[in-house]
């Protein structure tokens, strides 16, 4: 059986989370972790093995997602990471960028 990829959602949205959890894990290849704010998901990318794809949420209660991220990179995640947001302006977009993600994704998304 092929190795399952870990996927951790990082959103404060329990209902986002839920959606994406459920659609997720329809593919028996993922296995899906989440997390309600940054310290949580902070930890969760320091577990072994840690996550092979983050999706993670700029507005979260306990810190901005941008600095979850660069504090990821900081202390050696080098998975990628999407940005989930709903600010998806240019500059948006390129803060999130140089923060260390790979990507960015608006809200609402299909």
């Amino acid at each position: 059986m092929p190795q399952r990829r870990r996927i951790l959602i990082c959103d404060d949205d329990r209902d986002l989370r839920a959606a994406l959890l459920e659609q997720l894990s329809l593919h028996p290849e993922f296995e899906i972790a989440e997390a309600a704010n940054a310290a949580a998901a902070l930890a969760a990318v320091a577990d072994r093995p840690p996550p092979d794809l983050v999706l993670m949420d700029i507005g979260l209660p306990d810190m901005d997602g941008r600095e979850a991220v660069r504090t990821m990179r900081a202390r050696g995640f080098r998975a990628p990471v999407v940005m989930l947001t709903a600010q998806d302006s240019d500059d948006d977009t390129d803060l999130g960028l140089e923060a260390g993600a790979n990507d960015y994704i608006a809200k609402p998304f299909r």
